[in-house]
């Protein structure tokens, strides 16, 4: 899928195998890693070959939509401890965790959310919250 020298239809076939063993990756079944790993690849295919609604893979708006669903709580409950998460029972200390990676994950297609429809100011929001997160 990385790989420059192949033809950009090889390497999107390449992510969308990555997508569908992501599930034999994770035996012990769906998992916030599987979301957060499947958010990667995807936003990799959108970065390097532009969104595209018809393909699963690289639809943005579904992208984003299953990220923040995925996200498990409220920016408010992640923001309270954001600060003095080293406090903070093991547990709770790795679910922030996973809400920092699923950010982070988004990264690469921010400069494309500028001209779309989806509401940025709340992703923005989110994304604020990334560098005091564990």
């Amino acid at each position: 899928m990385q790989r420059h020298d192949l033809p950009d239809g090889t390497r999107i076939r390449w992510g969308r195998l990555a997508l569908a063993a992501l599930p034999g990756k994770y035996p012990e079944g769906p998992s916030q890693r599987t979301v957060i790993e499947s958010i990667r690849v995807r936003a990799y295919l959108i970065r390097e070959f532009g969104a595209d609604d018809a393909d699963p893979a690289r639809d943005l708006s579904a992208l984003l939509a299953d990220a923040m669903r995925n996200l498990g709580m409220s920016r408010e409950t992640a923001a309270r401890p954001a600060g003095e998460w080293r406090g903070l029972p093991r547990e709770r200390m790795l679910r922030l965790r996973l809400v920092k990676n699923t950010l982070s994950a988004l990264r690469p297609v921010l400069p494309l959310l500028e001209d779309g429809d989806f509401p940025l100011d709340d992703l923005r929001a989110w994304l604020e919250l990334v560098p005091g997160l564990p």
